[in-house]
């Protein structure tokens, strides 16, 4: 039995595609979390330096490196591609071969990362009700959050929180990061996702995680964090990954993110995929 075999089942699949997460225990272990943590430490502690921005300056396939800080709370965007421990994670693990299988892809691609570091107990830990695609200038179904609990994620310690069923959704929403005076047919307003997520009915899934665990998040699902309440002096850690896998197509709007370095390159053309050039694919069936 293969590595993935003994982590996922068709139940797993299954659960993706109808309820938009899920949740698959005991992928990564103890020492390859210790080492990412200390990797995403160091690169946070280095950032702003003239050795860290000169390795960053020549990535064409997404923003830079960012660092976002807040109360209780450290967001480190786009450095896996400049932190040799994170690169090798993704080149070498399991990720890029389950975030396939489980989307029933016949390829995939990296695309950007995000780390989200959590301490404390204030409420601003609290991720606010959001999804991603609506702001995403690639249009497909396979461009999933691959979330990996770097510590453990308990029911104090800020888990996620799904709408289960929204992967389902025809429309897309106009996000409030996205320019308030600009308009796209296909967009509804981000009114309508705040009235369903408040509705005291709402499907909602909390997912804890151990340590080494992962879920798998479409980019239509709507989610959120719970505030972190645990009391303990520790920190909650979780490292994103997204990407892309074979139906996603460079579809840029009004309303999506602008990434200039990629936009540069004139290789991305719209309506095609992404180019081998800037975007590998790091697993296929063959």
């Amino acid at each position: 039995m293969s590595r993935i075999e003994e982590l996922i089942d068709r139940e797993h699949v299954a659960r993706y595609a109808s309820e938009g997460c899920v949740h698959v225990r005991g992928v990564f272990d103890a020492a390859t979390c210790a080492r990412l943590t200390q990797a995403i430490d160091a690169a946070a502690e280095a950032f702003g330096t003239a050795v860290f921005d000169a390795c960053a300056s020549g990535a064409k396939h997404q923003n830079p490196p960012t660092v976002h800080r807040g109360e209780g709370q450290l967001q480190l965007r786009n450095f896996a591609q400049h932190v040799p421990a994170l690169r090798d994670w993704l080149y070498d693990s399991v990720a890029a071969e389950l975030v396939a299988r489980l989307m029933g892809a016949r390829h995939v691609r990296f695309w950007m990362d995000a780390t989200f570091l959590k301490w404390g107990s204030s409420p601003e830990s609290a991720t606010p009700w959001h999804n991603d695609e609506c702001t995403f200038p690639f249009r497909g179904a396979m461009m999933p959050s691959f979330w990996v609990a770097l510590t453990d994620v308990t029911l104090d310690d800020a888990p996620i929180v799904t709408l289960r069923g929204s992967n389902l959704d025809p429309w897309r929403y106009h996000s409030p990061m996205s320019d308030p005076n600009a308009f796209v047919n296909e967009h509804i307003p981000w009114s309508h996702l705040e009235r369903r997520v408040a509705q005291p009915d709402a499907p909602k899934d909390v997912w804890p995680c151990a340590a080494g665990d992962v879920l798998l998040i479409h980019p239509k699902t709507i989610h959120a964090s719970l505030p972190r309440k645990a009391t303990n002096a520790g920190r909650r850690i979780a490292l994103t990954t997204r990407w892309l896998g074979d139906d996603v197509r460079w579809a840029p709007n009004a309303l999506t993110i602008k990434i200039p370095t990629l936009e540069a390159t004139g290789l991305m053309r719209t309506g095609e995929p992404p180019p081998d050039e800037l975007f590998p694919i790091l697993w296929s069936t063959k």
